[in-house]
């Protein structure tokens, strides 16, 4: 038997006769045999030696082999225990495999159903061992998972942070002023029809400027926090609404035309609403960012063309805001069908192929093909999706750097400026959500980032 060395096997039996032969014919194959007289020395011995597999024989005086049996499952969690009955002794057999022996001999014992036995019990020692080490990689893969996500979602934060400071200042400064103008009423000898109106017309305006900051707090807050992937009904016009909150202060010192779409029929979605808002955070910022020092004649307003409803931020400054780039957010419903078209479209780019299969399934493999999945990872039909786009007239992205902008640590930005996570983060959290990111761009013109989203 090869690598036999690494096999320790404990023999636990009352008949020496049954322990000297069982030992020949073990220490024969490789196996490091050690032998006990009593369930009481067995037990120590496994303790000293920490073997792999232990056979033991049931009916023993003192402790019989079902309680040496529980205590050695109750001690080492991957220990295999066969064990020797007497012929005919089938209730017992069974009431130890229930206990989660490995396996079950009869005397007189044959060597050939003892290699048997043992054979079975290597092969589910080394099946726990590999699931064990699997399960603790996955788990080490979630935690480094969850720091980077954490990571990304603190230097967002940074980014943040100065434009959350002004988005406050601002309804802060009109809470003091009319603070002041209300001292000034109240310290009146007597208060008029006129300044109880003005004094309510105050309230209101204070009220209505607290529950602005709350909302900004609030919004930081949550997005800042440290949390559990968490599943549940979101909303995408809320999270949008939030995402455009924390952000709307960022466009406005960039003079960044902004413009949001958002179809009525978009329903709520299962997902993560913390890592969904992070995504999107993501791509607003670096939209700005692309369109730092955009030139002011490369701005021109279009129309919308769809159904949707339009939501304008600011219209009252968009004439004077809007010089330098404009930003748009779309969301929207799409099939299934048209889903499976866009990504043939996005392998033929890689110069990879497109194979429909007759389940009419698809998956993209490393070379950009479509392949059938057992479980049907994209449908020719039926599903629908949510789709949300960042529209920027930036300065677009170079055609050689389209095939590494989802790869960890890559970034065209200058240093001290981003580490080159936020794209690759995206990629692996619209994953996790059975959904993807595509890009389209052009140098000179702008990019369209659209995160797609199964309903």
């Amino acid at each position: 038997m090869k690598n036999s060395e690494e096999w320790k096997i404990v023999v636990i039996d009352d008949e020496e006769d049954i322990r000297e032969v069982v030992f020949i014919v073990l220490q024969d194959s490789g196996y490091s045999v050690h032998t006990a007289g009593d369930g009481l020395s067995g037990i120590e011995l496994c303790r000293k030696v920490k073997p792999q597999i232990v056979l033991t024989d049931i009916k023993m005086p003192g402790m019989g082999g079902l309680e040496v049996l529980e205590t050695l499952k109750s001690e080492f969690e991957s220990i295999e225990v066969i064990v020797i009955t007497a012929f005919g002794d089938l209730d017992i057999a069974i009431k130890a495999l229930q206990l989660d022996a490995s396996d079950f001999i009869t005397k007189p014992l044959h060597e050939d159903n003892l290699q048997l036995a043992l054979s079975r019990a290597r092969e589910r020692y080394t099946s726990r061992k590999k699931l064990k080490e699997y399960t603790l990689f996955l788990e080490q893969e979630n935690i480094s998972q969850a720091k980077l996500l954490h990571r990304d979602k603190l230097i967002s934060l940074g980014r943040l942070s100065a434009s959350v400071v002004h988005e406050i200042n601002n309804p802060l400064a009109g809470i003091l002023n009319y603070s002041k103008l209300m001292g000034k009423i109240i310290r009146q000898k007597s208060l008029t029809p006129e300044y109880i109106q003005k004094f309510i017309h105050y309230l209101d305006l204070i009220e209505s400027e607290s529950s602005r900051v709350s909302d900004i707090v609030s919004s930081l807050l949550t997005f800042s926090r440290k949390t559990s992937p968490v599943i549940s009904d979101v909303s995408i016009e809320q999270m949008i609404n939030k995402c455009i909150l924390l952000s709307k202060h960022k466009m406005e010192l960039g003079q960044i035309s902004f413009l949001c779409s958002i179809a009525p029929d978009i329903p709520m979605i299962k997902g993560d609403f913390n890592q969904l808002q992070q995504c999107l955070i993501n791509l607003i910022f670096n939209a700005i960012d692309a369109m730092s020092y955009i030139p002011s004649n490369t701005f021109s307003d279009t129309p919308d063309d769809s159904n949707n409803t339009i939501t304008s931020y600011d219209t009252k400054n968009r004439n004077s805001v809007g010089k330098r780039g404009k930003l748009e957010i779309r969301a929207f419903c799409e099939s299934g069908e048209k889903l499976v078209s866009e990504k043939k479209r996005i392998a033929e780019t890689k110069g990879g192929e497109f194979k429909e299969t007759k389940g009419g399934e698809f998956k993209e493999t490393e070379g950009g093909e479509f392949k059938e999945t057992e479980g049907g990872e994209f449908k020719k039909s039926g599903g629908r999706y949510v789709v949300i786009q960042v529209i920027d007239n930036g300065h677009g992205i170079e055609k050689e750097n389209m095939k590494k902008i989802f790869e960890p640590f890559f970034t065209t930005k200058d240093e001290g400026y981003g580490v080159g996570l936020g794209l690759s983060i995206i990629f692996g959290i619209m994953e996790r959500h059975g959904g993807y990111v595509d890009v389209s761009s052009e140098p000179g013109k702008g990019s369209c980032f659209s995160l797609k989203l199964p309903i």
